[in-house]
């Protein structure tokens, strides 16, 4: 049996879209029911990104004529969630930015809120670590953690998700 050829590039390109896609939908959703940093939507987030891998590493395995490398799944789970985290980053910041800059002041306080509830800080430090924090919610430091912890993610889901997903050739011995 001969393995096909296809590009690992063009499949996750294809396959990071569409996940960049329904991720900024699942977040529109969010948005407009008025919870956008709800512990659901983050969980959401995270089936979304499993199924959007699973669906690429599946989808590339059917391009390549049914079989497919380890690495190959994990690179193609990989890519696609590479691509969909700068899809989802310009979304990003065109939310904070343009669409509504009052949800930096949101997530500001939404932040202190969580400090607070955690009780881990003392009180005459929360200040210094709601702005800490605050340094890591403009939308270009958004952009640059969406992206490289978009990566890490999918580096984490791919590498298990491809040990599923793959499919060793069989070799066809004829005498």
């Amino acid at each position: 049996m001969e393995q096909k050829s296809a590009s690992v590039w063009k499949s996750s390109l294809m396959s990071g879209i569409y996940l960049g896609i329904v991720s900024i939908l699942v977040s529109v959703i969010f948005y407009v029911t008025g919870n956008p940093f709800s512990k659901i939507a983050q969980w959401l987030g995270y089936a979304v990104l499993i199924a959007g891998v699973v669906f690429a590493q599946i989808n590339y395995k059917k391009a390549l004529g049914g079989t497919m490398s380890y690495g190959q799944a994990l690179g193609v789970g990989l890519l696609t969630v590479v691509f969909a985290s700068i899809l989802s980053s310009i979304y990003t910041v065109l939310l904070y930015t343009v669409i509504d800059p009052s949800l930096t002041e949101q997530l500001k306080l939404f932040t202190e809120e969580q400090i607070v509830k955690q009780g881990r800080v003392p009180e005459e430090q929360i200040d210094m670590a709601v702005e800490m924090s605050a340094k890591f919610q403009t939308p270009t430091m958004m952009v640059v953690m969406g992206i490289f912890g978009g990566a890490l993610i999918g580096l984490i889901i791919s590498l298990i998700t491809a040990i599923f997903t793959q499919k060793k050739p069989v070799d066809d011995f004829t005498e």
